[in-house]
């Protein structure tokens, strides 16, 4: 069964699925970033949702 993670990347945060018989840090890595949440979302809008949540990345753009 596939499933999301949240990932960060060089360009902030984003989602990655996570193919079958990978674990979550070998989908991150391939994805280019690193793992930051250790939940397996089941879906993508699931994912999402939770990234709505997360703070900014870049605090510094906030306000441009």
């Amino acid at each position: 069964m596939n499933y999301y993670v949240i990932i960060e990347t060089d360009q902030g945060y984003t989602i990655t699925r996570v193919s079958t018989g990978k674990t979550a840090e070998m989908a991150a890595k391939e994805a280019g970033g690193i793992l930051v949440d250790d939940a397996l979302y089941r879906s993508f809008e699931e994912a999402e949702d939770a990234l709505a949540a997360f703070p900014s990345p870049f605090p510094e753009k906030a306000f441009e």
